[in-house]
């Protein structure tokens, strides 16, 4: 199932539209989110149970790899080539990126 949180009221088949002011917690048969607005808590809890976000609030404007968030950083580290844990910590991860 795809959710999506906004306060534009929509009309996508199969889709199950909730108010950006109206998070209780992970929907947990959500296949797909979509946060159209500024929600980090909504993004950061999806993410957190493995499931995939996209949306404005899902746009990082970070570029130092050292300053990323653990899913920003693994986006990098995957875009660069460079394989990880899964599970892996963040500082393990920031031990990846290549020294300057």
């Amino acid at each position: 199932m795809k959710v999506i949180y906004t306060d534009t009221p929509g009309n996508e088949p199969g889709a199950c539209y909730r108010s950006l002011g109206e998070f209780f917690g992970v929907i947990s048969s959500a296949k797909e989110v979509v946060v159209d607005g500024d929600r980090p808590d909504i993004v950061t809890a999806y993410q957190m149970a493995g499931i995939s976000v996209t949306g404005a609030a899902n746009t990082s404007t970070e570029t130092d790899p050292l300053k990323m968030t653990v899913p920003d950083l693994k986006d990098w580290l995957t875009a660069k080539g460079i394989g990880f844990d899964a599970s892996a910590k963040k500082e393990d991860l920031q031990a990846l990126v290549p020294k300057q």
